[in-house]
């Protein structure tokens, strides 16, 4: 990018949307998420019933709420994602430790949040793409995901270290000692809440600025004078993306690759802990990999925002596909130590190289009004990919379990499990490729065919 377009302002929106997502993403308690809730009383079958329940609650809103975003406003659906946030924040903190009934409140905190994040999804993306000048979005909405890209880690960092610090007891009677109160003792049934507290406090943050963003102007001519009207109009914005999408090359093809490449990269981070056990890492180390590979997703934005302006969507997609390939093969083959994790860097950072080039090619070919619909039929079938391959995984453990005849947690299994991992990518893009031809084929139009 030349130095004046480096120099252009950010458009209002973009900056917001932004710090929208720094603000409802980067949460406090996430690196003690399963052990808080532990603390709070819960077993670990809650615990996946908890997960479960905020799962289906996501893909049951995701698309209903990006076409009633379209039809209602991409504003008024972001507003209400953090009005959600609040509530959910507000319930978790006020939770107490322990009780009979403690499970079926969270309940209702996983469905609140599963439905802030239903409400955010394809809305927030849409309302900042769309606020962009159209002469202007292709050149302005790389410059955009790069800033998101850059602020996106160093916020998880930051939040993550943080989170863990304030939720021991002792590191915070530590740092009160410190700093005076001598007599500090707090207890971790106190502390452990600390995490949630500074979550209440960025959910309002992310209140207020969704209160600040703007609809673009000519929004408010789709909204219906009566609440049925706007249902029925949203059912047919579903209707018609759905037939769009199923008609068109590129938003069918790239939303296809995409579940299947979203699905095998998020299975290895929900299981890296497992694999940096199995390459001998101890378990201090593990917050140290999470650091460097925010740290190299930081450094390597340039190389994406450099990638769409300069080379083309298949060499982009292509050149994610192989830092997948190679990530899964070392997997199959891991090294020990260190070099396990320099090896698997492609695959760490194959996430945030894909993420760009999918937001950047599926807007550019989407129109205004079915933009937020499309985009959260992106996030419901990469959920439900995602659910899929994390069922698979469990039967293939479970089965591989009993071929080996040893407990399903031992290491040989996870290890067994890896060798399989590049032979199913590769059945993958073998499917995706024969199913790319045969639709192009039957559409009989060009592949790189958009709107």
């Amino acid at each position: 990018m030349s130095s004046p377009e480096l120099l252009l302002p950010m458009p209002h929106n973009a900056r917001l949307f932004v710090w929208f997502r720094l603000l409802f993403n980067c949460r406090f308690y996430y690196p003690v998420y399963t052990v808080l809730f532990l603390d709070f009383g819960m077993n670990l079958e809650q615990f996946a019933i908890l997960n479960v329940v905020w799962a289906v609650t996501i893909v049951l809103l995701e698309v209903p709420s990006g076409a009633l975003a379209d039809v209602l406003g991409r504003r008024n659906m972001v507003v209400l994602a953090a009005v959600l946030m609040v509530v959910e924040m507000l319930v978790f903190a006020m939770l107490p430790v322990g009780g009979p009934w403690v499970f079926w409140v969270f309940i209702v905190n996983r469905v609140i949040s599963g439905s802030a994040e239903a409400m955010a999804s394809g809305a927030d993306e849409a309302l900042a793409y769309d606020s962009i000048p159209e002469a202007e979005q292709s050149n302005t909405w790389p410059r955009v995901m790069a800033r998101l890209s850059r602020w996106m880690p160093l916020g998880f960092i930051v939040s993550s270290l943080i989170g863990a610090f304030v939720y021991d007891a002792s590191s915070v009677n530590r740092a009160l000692a410190f700093l005076g109160w001598e007599h500090a003792d707090l207890a971790k049934e106190v502390t452990l809440k600390f995490p949630i507290y500074l979550c209440v406090l960025t959910a309002v943050l992310c209140l207020m600025v969704t209160l600040a963003m703007k609809e673009p102007a000519d929004q408010g001519a789709r909204v219906h004078p009566t609440f049925r009207e706007n249902v029925r109009a949203s059912l047919r914005g579903i209707r018609e993306a759905a037939a769009w999408i199923w008609r068109t090359p590129v938003p069918l093809l790239l939303l296809t690759l995409g579940f299947l490449l979203d699905s095998i990269v998020r299975l290895f981070y929900t299981v890296a802990s497992n694999y940096y056990r199995l390459i001998g890492l101890t378990e201090a180390s593990f917050g140290v990999v999470s650091v460097l590979s925010s740290l190299a997703a930081f450094f390597t934005v340039h190389w994406m925002e450099w990638l769409v302006r300069h080379r083309s969507s298949k060499f982009n997609f292509a050149l994610v596909i192989l830092m997948v390939a190679w990530g899964l093969v070392v997997l199959a083959n891991p090294l020990p130590g260190w070099w396990g994790i320099l090896a698997i860097a492609p695959l760490l950072l194959s996430m945030r190289f894909f993420q760009f080039f999918l937001s950047h090619y599926l807007n550019e070919v989407t129109s205004s009004e079915r933009r937020a619909t499309v985009l959260s039929f992106r996030g419901m079938t990469m959920n439900l990919a995602y659910g899929a391959v994390t069922l698979l995984f469990g039967w293939q453990t479970a089965y591989l379990s009993g071929r080996l005849g040893v407990g399903s947690e031992e290491p040989q299994v996870f290890a067994a499990a890896l060798k399989w991992w590049p032979w199913w990518f590769a059945g993958t893009m073998l499917a995706y490729f024969l199913f790319r031809a045969w639709r192009v084929r039957r559409l009989g139009v060009s592949p790189d065919s958009g709107r």
